[in-house]
């Protein structure tokens, strides 16, 4: 069998999968919150980051204890393999929704669809953004770095009168519900939940792109 160093295992395995998730993550897709390509993606991604530390034999506590956000990753990984888990503390699982940036006067803005982690005992967290932590442990762990800064991406559509989506049949086999979030830009370019006074919500059918 020939060696494979842990570098190309952990690009093929881990950072090109997230990134795949991000690229899709971008697109104003309708997604079935608890059941679609997304999830899937995001589970195994969750058990390929629990499992760099047997690649490497990396004693399990000693990794909980130097990064929380891999911590995370192990709960998501035995959650989607094992169901309840012993220890209820752990107990998790995963949502999509689609968030959107409102501005009183100009409408409505794609952002992305966000996939949060439902943790029993550390309530929300972003999925993403948490993996991508995990996942720079173990760059760092031996010594790779990427010719790109990773970050959680967010589509550059413009505002609009209306909060739309497109239907993804490629990625979700039954859309019967979307979950969808409201967000409003802050002086200091963060972002904090708002209840727009009213909303317009648009599906539309995916459009055809020329081959």
């Amino acid at each position: 069998m020939s060696f494979i160093p842990s570098m190309y295992r952990l690009l093929n395995d881990v950072v090109k999968p997230w990134d795949q998730l991000n690229g899709i993550l971008s697109q104003p897709f309708a997604l079935q919150p608890d059941l679609s390509d997304v999830t899937r993606m995001a589970t195994s991604l969750a058990i390929a980051i629990k499992h760099q530390a047997d690649l490497r034999n990396a004693k399990r506590g000693v990794v909980d204890r130097e990064s929380f956000e891999n911590r995370v990753m192990s709960d998501v990984a035995d959650s989607a393999k094992h169901g309840d888990l012993r220890d209820s503390t752990r107990n998790n699982k995963l949502s999509v929704a689609s968030c959107f940036e409102y501005a009183n006067g100009r409408g409505f803005r794609f952002m992305r669809n966000s996939v949060t982690i439902e943790h029993a005992r550390l309530g929300e967290l972003d999925f993403m953004a948490t993996s991508l932590a995990a996942t720079q442990y173990w760059m760092k762990q031996i010594g790779f770095s990427l010719d790109r800064k990773l970050s959680v991406a967010e589509s550059q559509a413009g505002f609009s009168s209306s909060a739309s989506l497109y239907l993804a049949p490629q990625h979700c086999i039954n859309t019967a519900g979307i979950r969808l979030r409201f967000f409003e830009r802050l002086a200091n370019a963060t972002y904090r939940p708002v209840d727009p006074p009213q909303v317009k919500f648009e599906l539309h059918e995916q459009p055809q792109h020329p081959h």
